[in-house]
């Protein structure tokens, strides 16, 4: 199986795995603007300076699916991962494993919403960069037609990541 298709199947797995886990009713926390899945457009990593540069390079490929139920599924990579060359992940060169480390963030787990502080909160069950395991990742929102904006002021990668989705109909 090669990389693109083992990526893939992990984001699968973890989407299946998340829609399959009990939680709260999401809508009845007035989570109803947030639910359905997204589409990256944009994903920046802004310095002191305001200097914005795009965290996953061109054209990252990416979705974000919050269900009703208060699951959530985000999944955020570079377009331009290495192929291993070995053909198996397990075998991947110290190069080739810190591109995809560094060019991929996925977590699953629950989500709550702040109607009245324009937030939801992740609570992350399980992710690509295990030190959020078990966290509440709080983000200020807005929703705008189809277009989801969130900030992150402690990126997993430092500073403060931009977020902009757009609505997948």
């Amino acid at each position: 199986m090669n990389r693109r298709n083992t990526l893939a199947a992990i984001s699968a797995s973890l989407l299946l795995l998340s829609l399959a886990m009990p939680a709260g009713d999401a809508a009845a926390q007035g989570a109803k603007s947030i639910v359905g899945s997204w589409a990256l457009v944009s994903t920046d990593n802004v310095d002191a300076s305001g200097k914005r540069t795009p965290i996953f390079g061109p054209n990252p490929r990416a979705s974000l699916i919050f269900t009703s139920n208060g699951r959530y599924s985000l999944y955020i990579s570079r377009a331009s991962l290495p192929k291993f060359a070995a053909g198996n992940r397990e075998k991947g060169t110290a190069d080739e494993n810190k591109a995809v480390v560094g060019g991929v963030i996925s977590h699953i787990g629950r989500y709550t919403v702040d109607e009245k502080d324009k937030t939801f909160t992740f609570h992350v069950e399980s992710s690509t960069y295990p030190n959020w395991d078990g966290t509440a990742q709080k983000r200020p929102f807005t929703v705008s037609g189809d277009e989801l904006k969130y900030t992150n002021a402690a990126a997993s990668s430092g500073g403060r990541a931009d977020l902009v989705w757009k609505r997948i109909k």
